[in-house]
């Protein structure tokens, strides 16, 4: 596979997953937060693997890639971030009881 294509494979199954993210949140199995949390774990890390399997040979898949389209689900996903990262533990919850 060329590196134009594995770039491409690779930002199809980031699209698909997000769609599926989307999905889930529309018919309320997930809330924006997590699904964006999920979203944004799972497409840094194809982006991290790509970089390791493709490493010097060409542009990557970005982090900011992936964060555009997070920002679709959950448009406050940085302030989100930054209140699960406050909390201690930190937690999907920012609400402890």
């Amino acid at each position: 596979m060329t590196l134009g294509k594995a770039r491409e494979a690779v930002q199809q199954l980031l699209r698909d997953y997000a769609s599926s993210r989307k999905n889930d949140v529309l018919r309320g199995a997930e809330t924006p937060h997590l699904a964006a949390l999920l979203l944004q774990k799972y497409g840094y890390g194809l982006c991290d693997s790509f970089a390791a399997i493709y490493e010097g040979l060409g542009p990557a898949p970005t982090y900011h890639d992936v964060d555009i389209l997070v920002s679709e689900i959950d448009p406050d996903w940085k302030t989100n971030a930054d209140a699960r990262w406050a909390s201690r533990p930190a937690d999907l919850s920012t609400d402890k009881r």
